[in-house]
């Protein structure tokens, strides 16, 4: 009887050591989701902050017929700034990014929400005239806030005049 209950004992002392390690295994585990989960939160945070919206009546687009340049108004509806270098603009299907103009109307230094942004762009290849509609997308991202850029994008078609 001596026997079994030694036997007992060790086999109990095995399995507290077993569960003890896997214990450790899985409290470890816990920590790197949660860790995870906290950088996700801020990456997604980064995103609800940013948004762009099109300033202006979208059927009153000025053109310049002579420079093909057609120039229009974003706002920052967002509460991060925006970073006007990051800006994308698609007009027609076609990215117009090497010939983006933009100014900060009134002038300073930040894209926040009390300033709009005036874009402009061109291109050789297009011959639009008053009156026409063209599809118009922008993309821009924001200044980096916690470590993290949010991104956003509008689209939408614009009536052209001169």
């Amino acid at each position: 009887m001596a026997d079994g209950g030694a036997s007992s004992f060790i086999l109990l002392v095995t399995a507290l050591l077993v569960s003890g390690s896997v214990s450790i295994l899985l409290i470890n585990q816990w920590g790197q989701m949660a860790q995870s989960s906290t950088v996700n939160v801020a990456a997604l945070e980064a995103e609800r902050a940013t948004g762009v919206a099109f300033a202006g009546d979208p059927m009153m687009v000025d053109l310049d017929t002579t420079n093909q340049e057609i120039t229009f108004f974003l706002q920052n509806i967002g509460e991060n700034l925006l970073d006007a270098s990051t800006l994308v603009v698609i007009v027609d299907g076609q990215s117009v990014t090497s010939s983006i103009v933009d100014t900060l109307v009134p002038a300073g230094n930040d894209w926040d929400d009390t300033r709009l942004l005036e874009v402009t762009v061109n291109s050789s290849t297009w011959s639009y005239s008053t009156g026409d509609d063209v599809s118009l997308t922008v993309a821009v991202s924001s200044e980096v806030t916690s470590g993290y850029r949010g991104s956003t994008s509008i689209s939408l078609e614009v009536r052209l005049h001169d």
